[in-house]
């Protein structure tokens, strides 16, 4: 199984060993408890322009060490893995830092990390965050696939079940001291930090423009870089 923050942090490599970018997030199937693919960001051109990210479906990689490998550069990119999996990757998203309730409506604070099959995707448990404060005094919780229902264009919905899996890890628990110590005001707080604000800029429809949040500067500099065009991958 595999962390969703350590693999957002790889280079990517192709078979033949250039260094193609890292990945800065990893991406969920639309409607799907798994893992589609990842947004990657490429080396500056000249070391100096920035330069638009790439999708990379997972199908396509392999995982080697602490980096990523393009095994099969057929299909992994773009468009053309777009066309392969059936959805656009605007319709993807980035559960990291999205925000989880449960069935019945329970804020439960957001999503910090996740495990996944490195081959199929699967989820295999999500770890909560409520807050930086929260997750000090308190701990965190963490929860297991069976009990995630799956993004609802707003939320990452869990099991009402999940409410009973306890925090650990906190100040609180360190010191001995007893759960009435982690009072609802504190939670509900912390809940509000904005330490997930990320999670705003990638929901389900958004655009590529939106999803990189780069600003029109950005824009004309990919202008620039697609007019003199991509270097080859393989």
């Amino acid at each position: 199984m595999l962390s969703l923050l350590e693999v957002s942090r790889r280079n990517v490599y192709s078979a033949k060993g250039k260094h193609l970018g890292r990945v800065d997030d990893v991406l969920f199937a639309p409607g799907r408890c798994s893992v589609a693919g990842f947004v990657v960001s490429r080396p500056r051109l000249l070391y100096l322009i920035d330069r638009s990210d790439r999708y990379l479906a997972l199908d396509r990689v392999r995982f080697d060490e602490d980096y990523v490998v393009v095994a099969d550069p057929k299909g992994a990119w773009g468009a053309a893995a777009e066309k392969r999996l059936g959805y656009s990757w605007d319709d993807t998203v980035i559960w990291v830092g999205m925000p989880v309730g449960t069935v019945s409506r329970v804020k439960m604070g957001a999503v910090r990390d996740g495990l996944f099959d490195e081959k199929t995707g699967e989820l295999s448990a999500i770890g909560l965050t409520g807050g930086l404060t929260a997750d000090v005094a308190l701990g965190v919780r963490d929860v297991p696939a069976s009990l995630v229902v799956g993004f609802d264009g707003q939320v990452v919905r869990v099991k009402d079940e999940a409410l009973a899996y306890e925090t650990s890890g906190g100040a609180a628990a360190a010191a001995g001291r007893t759960t009435a110590v982690a009072t609802k005001a504190a939670i509900e707080t912390a809940a509000k930090a904005a330490v997930y604000g990320k999670a705003a800029a990638k929901v389900v429809g958004q655009t590529k423009a939106g999803k990189r949040a780069a600003g029109w500067l950005k824009a004309i500099k990919d202008d620039l870089v697609e007019a003199m065009g991509e270097p080859e991958d393989e």
